[in-house]
This record gives structure tokens, C-alpha cells and sequence, in this order.
């Protein structure tokens, strides 16, 4: 049966796949640690080995929560695959919320969250940091581009086929395009998304990769799935351990002949080399979730999974508790690099323990009647209006 009439078998729409739900926790949790010592350690830590140990496993966040959310898009297109080709309702509903996601990447921007502020006293280079590309706006793009090419191919296998050579050159060509200032030759919005000289900290070239990767790995989980074959899931798992045990080894292998190919090498930014090095220890991550899926079991209540399937609202909450500016300056500021282990660690413990708790609320809300998750939603998209217009903002 050729791509243009074969027809994918649908996985049962009330399943969840636990395991991305574990990945994207795990990710999760390490995050808000990275953010906490990121902001508060004194920079006499941030220099020692010890920490820069701490910085390599916190540097497999943003790619395990990047892949995270291809494999979750490859299991909901399986799901909603003839509604999205058709134009139905779901569609548009994901569109919507890839579009709010974007916005709410912008909104965690805004220098200090007040309208006068930001019309009459933010200067050029704070509007310059606005416009930057955050793990957000990478996730939301990538996503978009993901249903816009479905659209076009009009087929998932046709879809996944292209993938695979847009990630192999956005993976190759990511040192050629750092090299290039696009500030200087696009619009600012359109620039950021380029590379990072100027600000962005997941610019498309190359952590979009991560994610398509992710797509990939989860159509390969889809389809054996769904193919009613007993243990094609566990076959699979087994499989892509093997590929990431092979692109850890590639990564090694290709390092002396790129950096010397590419006549600007930045191995711990840009490099082919450290992606395939990071893409094969998530792989392994997603190989081990599996595992531990399958051979221990997810209670409905793990702490990891509730993490996992209320990520967005942790990562926005979290960003804000830290880094939002609603007066004189925020946490993160008012701290400035002046803790040690000691109280990072508690801070990170006690930010850990209220996003928990807003997780289970939320998710509780989340499963009860509709009508009261949109009165919440509506009276804190009101309360947001407010401040920004009118709380007043002590210089």
C-alpha cells in the first residue's frame, strides 16, 4: 500500500502514554532547579568543576522537554490525524493553543509588567530582549511548522519522511547560520529565531531538531503501537537505545572532522557533534522511561507524571515567581547571585513543593465540569489585564 492511501490505525483517545509524561516531568523538575541556581548561586560556585557538572545535566533539560513535546505531538496527530487534514474543529483548537503558547513566551518577556513601563520608559535594548526565542517560542514554532507541512503532504508517513532530511540540515547547517548576524538583514522578530548571537537562548538552529527528533521517535512509537504485532513496542524501545548508543559514539567520532569543516566551530553551542551527544543521552532517557513504565508501572499519582501533563503552567508559573517584575525588581534580582548550595537547594524544594500543589489543583480542575475551568481561566486572564494597566510600579 503506498503513502497516499495508506490509513494509520487511530490509538484510543483516552489513553496517555506514561512514560512521555515521565520525560517531560523529569525534565520539568530539573528545570526549576536550573533556574534557581542559575539565578540566586554566588558566581564563585558557578566556576568550579563541581558545577559545571551540574551545568552539563541541567544542559539536558531543554532537549528532553523539546523531544518530550514531538513525541507527545506524534501520539496526538495519530489521535486527530483525519480531523486535522480535514479542517475539523481540532484543528483550529490546536492552532489556538500553539498561538497562546507563543504569546505566553513573548508575555514572560516584558521587562517589567506594567503598560506605562513598557510604553514610555523600557528603552530599545530591553524591547531588543523582549523579542528573544525562549525553549516557548521554539516548541510553539517548530509545532506549527509540524501542522502546516502535514497540511501540505497531506500524509503522516510523507510528513515523518520529510522530517528527517529538515533535521539533518538544520542539525548541519547550524554553524553556518550562527555565523551570519541576521539582525542586521531581517526584521528583529524574525531574526531571533535564527541563531543566539543577539539574545535567544533556543533559537530554531538547532534545538528545533530536539523536537523534530522527538516527532520522529514518536511516530516510530505510534506506528508499532498500533500495528497489534505483540512486543513491536518493547522491539522498538530496544532499537532506539541502539541508536542512541550510536549517536553518542557518531558524536565523538565526527568532532575532529567537523571542527574542521566548519570555519567557525562552537562545540558547546552550535556544534553537530554535542547535538548527536545530547540526542542520544535523551534517547536513552526515553528508552529508560519506557522501561520503567513497563517493568514497574505509573501510579496515577506520581509526583513525575503530574509534573509531566501540567508542564506548561509549572514552566510559565515558575518563570514568573522568579523572574516576573510587577515592582521594583524581581526575585531573582532582589537575591541577585548571593546564595550557596545550601539555600538554592531550599529554595528550589520549596518552589518545587507550590508547583506541586498548583499541578494537583489544576489538574483537578482540569477534570472537573468545563464551565469552571473558564471561569478560573477568565478571572486570571482579567487579573493579568489589571496589573498590567493599572498596578502602580514603584521605580
Amino acid at each position: 500500500m503506498n503513502s497516499s492511501t495508506h490509513v494509520p490505525r487511530a490509538i484510543p483517545p483516552a489513553s496517555r502514554v506514561a512514560y512521555i509524561d515521565l520525560l517531560r516531568g523529569w525534565a520539568v523538575i530539573v528545570m526549576v532547579q536550573t533556574h534557581v541556581f542559575n539565578a540566586t548561586l554566588v558566581h564563585a560556585i558557578t566556576e568550579t568543576d563541581l558545577f559545571a557538572s551540574i551545568r552539563f545535566i541541567d544542559g539536558l533539560v531543554a532537549p528532553s522537554f523539546l523531544f518530550a513535546s514531538g513525541l507527545a505531538y506524534a501520539v496526538t496527530t495519530r489521535r486527530k490525524v483525519k480531523d486535522y487534514l480535514s479542517f475539523g474543529w481540532p484543528l483550529f483548537r490546536q492552532l489556538g493553543r500553539l498561538l497562546f503558547i507563543l504569546l505566553v513566551g513573548y508575555v514572560l518577556h516584558i521587562p517589567k509588567f506594567n503598560y506605562n513601563h513598557l510604553v514610555n520608559e523600557a528603552g530599545p535594548e530591553a524591547w531588543e530582549v523582549f523579542w528573544q526565542v525562549d525553549v516557548l517560542h521554539c516548541i510553539a514554532v517548530s509545532l506549527i511548522f509540524l501542522q502546516i507541512l502535514l497540511l501540505l503532504l497531506r500524509s503522516e508517513r510523507r510528513l515523518y519522511q520529510t522530517v528527517v532530511g529538515i533535521t539533518l540540515a538544520i542539525v548541519f547547517a547550524t554553524p553556518l547560520v550562527w555565523e551570519v548576524d541576521w539582525w542586521a538583514i531581517l526584521p528583529v522578530p524574525i531574526a531571533a529565531y535564527l541563531n543566539g548571537l543577539h539574545y535567544s537562548l533556543f533559537p530554531l538552529f538547532p534545538w528545533s531538531a530536539f523536537l523534530f527528533a522527538g516527532a520522529l521517535t514518536g511516530y516510530r512509537y505510534v506506528e508499532a503501537r498500533t500495528g497489534q504485532v505483540p512486543g513491536a513496542e518493547e522491539r522498538m524501545m530496544r532499537r532506539t537505545a541502539w541508536v542512541a548508543v550510536t549517536a553518542i559514539a557518531l558524536s565523538f567520532a565526527l568532532h575532529p572532522l567537523a571542527s574542521g569543516v566548519y570555519p567557525v566551530y562552537d562545540y558547546w553551542r552550535v556544534s553537530p557533534s554535542f547535538y548527536l551527544l545530547r540526542l542520544g543521552i535523551v534517547l536513552l532517557l526515553c528508552s529508560g522511561m519506557f522501561l520503567f513504565e513497563r517493568t514497574k508501572g505509573v501510579s496515577p499519582n506520581s509526583v513525575v507524571t503530574l509534573f509531566g501533563r501540567e508542564s506548561f503552567v509549572v514552566y510559565a508559573t515558575h518563570l514568573m515567581i522568579i523572574y516576573g517584575n510587577f515592582g521594583k525588581n524581581s526575585i531573582a534580582q532582589t537575591i541577585g547571585h548571593s546564595f550557596g548550595y545550601i539555600e538554592s537547594s531550599m529554595m528550589t524544594f520549596l518552589l518545587l513543593a507550590m508547583m506541586y500543589a498548583l499541578a494537583y489543583v489544576w489538574s483537578r480542575v482540569k477534570r472537573g465540569p468545563a464551565r469552571t475551568k473558564r471561569t478560573i481561566e477568565m478571572a486570571l486572564l482579567a487579573g493579568f489585564i489589571l496589573v498590567f494597566f493599572f498596578w502602580p510600579l514603584s521605580k
